[in-house]
């Protein structure tokens, strides 16, 4: 990944507030908006690359505010700083989180993603081949519906089925309550009128490890294999739980909240307490910290997935190329940029066949809408200060 030398010439700060079409539930947080940054880097040489950031605290450690803080103590390390390869970049980043004290991991994921894009742009290359892959690595993608009433949730199901009929869908992700009963009976009722496969996603609803083993043995015996595998079914970090729903389950248990950083995940795999690894860039703080994630997990056997937090196509973008270069990926949940309701890019990777396609253009191969390009690149006018915020909301 040696480069010819880069310097940045500045970075800025814009805050994304999006307001959801409908309410998204998990087991123990409801959102309403996404509250999300963007982060605008300028090298010397006139290139103009974007990051995303979705901070929320539970999962990736950092709130937007936290966010910002971290960028402000950090931002004249970045600015004028030269550099050849990724590794120069995330030493940097390094030097200067124990100099603060503190970190953002959706600020580092933001500013890898926008380093992994003029990567690709100055080489001509999309960032999968950056990467290392000849050609994309395609696996199915899941469009995700939060918990609901069984009515609303087979509601959805049927609105999806038709919204992405053309696209090929065949999977979708429920995500449960930790309620067992309702969660079993839920499942069925979509599996009813959606033939297709599913996964699941407990956000650490089940306290009682017992709970979880009913959940999937009930669920194994009426819908076997189509229940790709379910995500973290106990609390964060209690990796005794999770390994023992994990040895009496047939059905693939895999670690997310409990994976996000790769001592989290070196912690997992070293515990034999899945069977896989949900990797979202936005917790593991970007691509160079998934792909040692990614190495963690072939090294212990354990099957990938790359999933995403409340994104818009501008990270979901990068998500799309890690994804492509990994072999062990068996499944990717990047679909917030289809349910949004909010485009802010001219063209979004493919959902095609079922599967998320990363685009052929160099980089991540993405560029912002005419509206939202116009009030990013005006801002970048403006005279430099320590940082410039701007708010950009949908």
């Amino acid at each position: 990944m040696i480069l010819v030398s880069i310097r940045i010439s500045d970075i800025h700060f814009f805050v994304l507030d999006i307001k959801l079409k409908e309410p998204f539930a998990i087991s123990f947080k409801t959102f309403t908006h996404a509250e999300n940054f963007l982060i605008a880097i300028e090298t010397e040489d006139g290139l103009v690359s974007y990051g995303e950031g979705a901070p929320f605290k539970p999962i990736t450690g950092d709130s937007r505010e936290d966010a910002l803080e971290f960028l402000r103590r950090v931002i004249n390390d970045l600015r004028g700083y030269e550099f050849s390869s990724i590794d120069d970049v995330h030493e940097l980043l390094v030097k200067s989180k124990k100099r603060v004290g503190f970190v953002s991991q959706t600020v580092l994921a933001a500013i890898d993603m926008a380093i992994y894009d003029i990567m690709g742009k100055k080489r001509n290359k999309p960032v999968y081949k950056v990467l290392g892959a000849d050609k994309p690595h395609i696996v199915p993608n899941t469009i995700t519906i939060g918990i609901k009433s069984i009515e609303e949730t087979v509601k959805s199901a049927k609105k999806l089925m038709d919204e992405f009929r053309d696209n090929g869908l065949r999977r979708i992700k429920l995500k449960l309550s930790g309620e067992l009963e309702k969660d079993i009976e839920r499942v069925l009722a979509v599996a009813k009128v959606f033939p297709g496969e599913f996964t699941l996603d407990a956000n650490q609803g089940y306290k009682d490890p017992e709970e979880a083993v009913k959940l999937v043995k009930r669920l194994y015996e009426e819908l076997g294999d189509r229940i790709i595998l379910l995500e973290e079914p106990c609390p964060k970090g209690d990796l005794e739980k999770m390994r023992y729903v994990k040895e009496h389950s047939e059905i693939p248990i895999f670690a997310d909240e409990s994976a996000a950083t790769i001592e989290d995940a070196a912690k997992v795999a070293e515990a034999g307490a899945a069977d896989g690894i949900n990797i979202k860039l936005q917790k593991a703080g970007g691509i160079f910290y998934g792909l040692k994630i990614a190495e963690i997990a072939k090294e212990h056997g354990l099957k990938l997935m790359v999933g995403c937090m409340l994104e818009t196509g501008i990270s979901i973008s990068a998500g799309i190329h890690f994804a492509s270069a990994i072999k062990e990926v068996i499944n990717t949940d990047l679909d917030s940029d289809l349910t949004l309701g909010i485009n802010i890019l001219e063209e979004l990777h493919p959902f095609k066949n079922g599967c998320r396609i990363p685009l052929d253009n160099p980089g991540l191969g993405i560029k912002p809408v005419r509206h939202i390009q116009y009030i990013l690149e005006d801002k970048l006018r403006i005279t430099r200060i320590p940082l410039n915020i701007h708010r950009v909301s949908y």
